[in-house]
C-alpha cells in the first residue's frame, strides 16, 4: 500500500475508497481535495436503496451523529448526509481534507499535486505515492425532486427516514410543490449507491497494484 494517497475529488466513491484504504493500513496518509467548501450536506445525488439492501459499508465508516439510518420501511437515504457522515468519520481516522481548493497540476515525475486556493494567490503542494482521479463518462442527465407526498408508483423513487420522498426521472416534467429540485448525471438512480461502492473497489485495486 502506498504511504501517501491523494484523491482529487470528494465523491462518494472516493470517500468509500479512502475508508477501504485505511481499513487495510492505518499508516497511510490520505488527502481529499475538493473545490467545494463543505463535503456533504449540499448537492443531492440519488439515495435510493437498491435490492442488495442496506448498509452499503462498514458501520465505522459513518460518524456517530448527523445521519438518519433507514428503518425497514425506508427505501432511500439522504445521500448528502451520508457523504457528510462518512467524511466526518474519515477525518477522525486521520484523513486530511483540502476544501475550497482546485487541483491545478499533477506532476507525476515529482510525485506532487499543486492546489490553488480561492483568489489564486495561495498555493500549496502535496507529495504523493499514488493519486486517484475520477473521470465521469455518463451522458445521462436525470432530474430529481424531494416531495412530502408519495410519488406515482411507476416512478423511480424512495421514502427517506425523515418521511419525505425522493424521485428521479428524465424529461421536463416537474412534480407539484417540490421541496427541492436536483440534477444528477449518472447511469441509474436505483443503483447509484452500490455503483459508488463498486467504483471505490475498482479504485482500491488500482492503488494496490
Amino acid at each position: 500500500m502506498p504511504e501517501s494517497i491523494v484523491f482529487t475529488d470528494c465523491s462518494l466513491s472516493s470517500i468509500v475508497c479512502a475508508h477501504m484504504v485505511l481499513d487495510e493500513s492505518i499508516d497511510v496518509e490520505v488527502h481529499m481535495v475538493t473545490d467545494h467548501f463543505e463535503v456533504g450536506m449540499y448537492g443531492e445525488t440519488p439515495g435510493i436503496i437498491s435490492e442488495s439492501g442496506w448498509p452499503i459499508g462498514s458501520d465505522h465508516w459513518l460518524s456517530k451523529t448527523g445521519f438518519n439510518h433507514p428503518s425497514e420501511d425506508d427505501t432511500a437515504i439522504r445521500s448528502s448526509w451520508l457523504k457528510k457522515s462518512m467524511a466526518i468519520s474519515l477525518a477522525h481516522r486521520g484523513a486530511h481534507f483540502h476544501t475550497g481548493t482546485r487541483t491545478t497540476e499533477i506532476d507525476s515525475q515529482r510525485k506532487e499535486v499543486r492546489l490553488s486556493y480561492p483568489g489564486g494567490r495561495t498555493q500549496t503542494r502535496i507529495k504523493f505515492d499514488h493519486v486517484v482521479t475520477s473521470k465521469f463518462e455518463s451522458d445521462k442527465v436525470w432530474r430529481g425532486a424531494i416531495t412530502v407526498s408519495p410519488p406515482p408508483s411507476e416512478s423511480i423513487s424512495g421514502r427517506r427516514p425523515d418521511g419525505t420522498y425522493e424521485m428521479w426521472w428524465i424529461g421536463d416534467e416537474t412534480p407539484e410543490s417540490p421541496l427541492q429540485l436536483m440534477d444528477w448525471r449518472g447511469n441509474d438512480p436505483r443503483t447509484a449507491l452500490n455503483d459508488a461502492v463498486t467504483l471505490a473497489t475498482s479504485k482500491l485495486s488500482k492503488i494496490q497494484k
